[in-house]
């Protein structure tokens, strides 16, 4: 048994939907095999902004919007099957997905519940078609394949923006709705990111649930390994656009691997490697377009003599507070504030009267922590910051020079926050 996952930045047209074809072919045809795939392209920005727009009453942006994704998909399915088959499917996606969106989103615009969960409602039908397009051209080269709601089978506690997985709940659903699948097609299609709730409300998994999800799939079906799919089929010392020098990393621990993609690689996220290592199961990051081209194998093994490692996470806001009053500042309840108004923060330097923050998400979840405080600290903004991380530093490093807002060495490590440009 075997898990694959598939973003959308490989099936971001109709060419990304065809290599299916030689990478189900490249990779263990024998095996019963879990595709997991993500919505087309940048469908579920655009989804977001279906939401945004009818969420604040712009009925004409909302429709131009989804008007959008409708032509995008369109385009696809009409590159992908002979015209008979394309309005065949067409009518069905009509029918079960575009005209449910619809509905959905201008349901948004009076707005009834909370807008979390009425977001999520709309944008879980980002995978539901992709995938029901995916199984439906497999099946018309010669891949007869189940499909299976993933809502069906992902159960959580219902929290926004990323909920608890239910293990308990989500494990008895793949034992007694995923695994009978396998005794009759050796490919089942399944979707990422999406989930329900207890009241089987539809949610997402947040930041990379795709991969989570499919990380979640391989250790419930205790599977051999889980590959991932990725437009740059293995991980590099560093992002070989920006960097000529960087090496390609043949190995690496999950411990190694969830450092590099807390501080910005773009892999998997930290939470998708848990269930990973706490079942056992290999990861395999592969090509995409070039299936039989060597990859990454994370494992619970290190990887020992790593070169220097570079990373860089954008798109950050540094909030530098100072305490006015000379009351030393409560690093640990400012860091609790910040994360418990669901902000991410990857970098912090403290001292008795300053203190320094890197984080991430809504600006307006940094005002409300703002208006938190007492009267006696101040509090600058900058944005946007990146933080640069270098992990096993050696002598030939380069150091910043003179553009760092802050500076932190670490016995294995360096960071630095600076102006993005």
């Amino acid at each position: 048994m075997w898990v694959m996952k598939v973003g959308g930045g490989c099936l971001r047209d109709a060419h990304g939907v065809r290599q299916l074809v030689e990478v189900l072919e490249q990779a263990y045809p024998d095996s019963p095999r879990l595709l997991v795939v993500s919505a087309m392209g940048k469908t579920t920005n655009a989804l977001f902004q279906l939401a945004e727009a009818a969420g604040r009453g712009d009925v004409e942006h909302s429709r131009a919007v989804y008007e959008e994704i409708l032509r995008f998909h369109r385009t696809v399915v009409e590159a992908l099957f002979p015209s008979a088959g394309a309005e065949a499917l067409w009518s069905y996606l009509a029918q079960r997905y575009w005209t449910p969106l619809w509905q959905r989103a201008q349901a948004l615009v009076h707005l009834s519940e909370e807008v979390g969960p009425a977001t999520d409602a709309v944008l879980v039908y980002g995978e539901l078609v992709s995938s029901e397009i995916v199984r439906a051209f497999l099946e018309k080269e010669g891949f007869p394949a189940q499909w299976m709601d993933a809502r069906r089978l992902l159960i959580t506690d219902g929290s926004y923006p990323e909920p608890s997985v239910l293990w308990a709940p989500s494990q008895a659903g793949v034992d007694a709705q995923l695994v009978p699948l396998f005794r009759t097609h050796k490919l089942v299609i399944t979707q990422g990111y999406i989930a329900s709730d207890l009241r089987r409300r539809s949610v997402t998994l947040g930041r990379e649930g795709s991969d989570y999800s499919a990380a979640l799939f391989a250790a419930m079906l205790r599977a051999q390994g889980l590959i991932a799919w990725k437009d740059v089929g293995r991980l590099y010392s560093a992002d070989p656009r920006t960097y000529p020098d960087a090496v390609p990393l043949a190995q690496l621990s999950y411990a190694q691997a969830a450092e590099m993609t807390y501080y910005g690689a773009q892999v998997l996220h930290p939470r998708s490697l848990k269930p990973l290592r706490d079942a056992k199961i290999p990861l395999y990051v592969r090509s995409y377009f070039e299936p039989q081209a060597e990859g990454t194998l994370i494992t619970d093994k290190d990887a020992p003599n790593l070169p220097p490692i570079r990373t860089q996470r954008r798109d950050l806001v540094l909030i530098e507070v100072k305490s006015e009053s000379l009351q030393p500042l409560a690093l640990d309840e400012l860091l609790e504030g910040l994360t418990s108004e669901g902000l991410e923060v990857f970098f912090m330097q403290g001292g008795l009267l300053k203190a320094a923050f890197a984080v991430k998400g809504p600006y307006e979840a940094v005002e409300r922590w703002k208006a938190s405080l007492s009267p006696s600290c101040t509090v600058q903004l900058r944005q946007p910051v990146q933080l640069y991380t270098l992990l096993y530093p050696d002598a030939t490093v380069s150091l910043p020079n003179g553009e760092a807002l802050y500076f932190q060495r670490l016995p294995d490590r360096l960071h630095w926050i600076a102006y993005e440009g």
